[in-house]
Order: structure tokens, then C-alpha cells, then sequence
């Protein structure tokens, strides 16, 4: 595999281009920005660029864009210690091995800007995105049943987690537990 260099910046057009070959099937599954058109490509560009919430990577090989990532921080007092994970990898580089180092980067930066919890949504058919993201040291939170609508379809998605400080393993299940001892 060759080396890819993540840098925090793009040129608009390569980022355009790179949005724009993204296949139906790929903005399926990453679909943060709905459907990525040529009617809808400049206002996704403009807004994407300009935010200031989130620490992006842009993710080159040979000088080539093939995937875009982020970290998404929150602006409420109350989560300023947690971060969404977004990624979304160029149909030519899936399956490559460049997801996982890109998301290791991902991690490392996370921590090294204090946050104490990443969080991300999959859709619950990206059999390959989950196991990365449990290889990765995610854990399932939750199950969202027909959370998302794309292409006037619902989509469910699974909410997964990692913590800086890793919370012991049987606290999630000790919680559940309880919720269904108190349930009517």
C-alpha cells in the first residue's frame, strides 16, 4: 500500500471532483450531505469549507484525493468533551486499508485536542465500516430505526462510541439492566 499524506486543507475543484465521483452507492452510505449533484456540489462546497466546528483531513495518495474525514465538535458546554467521526473513502480506495489509517490519525488527533469521546453512525449494511470501527475499539450505543431517509428510502443506523478512557466493558450491559429492572 502506498503512503498517503492527510493534510487540513483541499483546493475546492479537487474536493468538488472527489464529491462528485462518489457512487450512488457510496453516497448511500455516507450520506451527510444527502445527494451530491451538480445542482447541489457548490453550496455543499461553500458550506463544508467554510465551517469552523470541525477538524477536517483530507486524505491524498500521489497527490490525489481519495477520502474526506472529519471530526465534528460540539458547541454546547455540556459535550465539548465529545466528537462525531465522519469519513467517506473515494469508490476506487475502499477496501484497502486506507479507512483504518486514516481513522487511527483521526483517534490520535481526538485525543491530543482533549477530546474524551468520539462517536459516529453507520448504517447497520456497512458490515466492512463496522468491524473496522470495533477493530478500532468502537463500541454499539444504540440502534436508530429508520433514523435517516435517503433517496426517499429510511435507513437504520447504528450509533457507535469510543472512549479515551475506555469504560469497563460490562458498565453498558449493567446500565441496560437496570433500565429493564425499572421498566413498566
Amino acid at each position: 500500500m502506498s503512503d498517503i499524506e492527510i493534510r487540513d486543507s483541499v483546493i475546492p475543484e479537487d474536493f468538488k471532483k472527489f464529491l462528485l465521483e462518489l457512487s450512488e452507492q457510496t453516497q448511500s452510505t455516507f450520506n451527510y450531505f444527502g445527494v451530491i449533484s451538480s445542482d447541489s456540489i457548490d453550496e455543499i462546497l461553500q458550506k463544508e469549507l467554510s465551517r469552523r466546528d470541525k477538524l477536517q483531513f483530507f486524505t491524498f495518495l500521489e497527490n490525489k484525493l481519495i477520502a474526506y474525514s472529519f471530526l465534528s465538535l460540539f458547541e454546547k458546554s455540556t459535550k465539548k468533551h465529545n466528537c462525531i467521526l465522519g469519513i467517506v473513502i473515494g469508490d476506487n480506495w475502499q477496501n484497502k486499508g486506507y479507512g483504518k489509517k486514516i481513522c487511527e490519525k483521526m483517534i490520535e488527533d481526538a485525543w491530543k485536542n482533549g477530546l474524551e469521546k468520539i462517536w459516529l453512525t453507520v448504517h447497520y449494511k456497512n458490515k466492512k465500516a463496522i468491524e473496522l470501527y470495533k477493530l478500532l475499539g468502537f463500541e454499539v450505543e444504540g440502534v436508530f430505526m429508520n433514523d435517516e431517509i435517503f433517496e426517499e428510502k429510511y435507513q437504520t443506523i447504528i450509533s457507535m462510541a469510543r472512549f479515551k478512557n475506555q469504560i469497563e466493558v460490562g458498565q453498558r450491559l449493567k446500565i441496560w439492566k437496570e433500565i429493564e429492572k425499572d421498566s413498566f
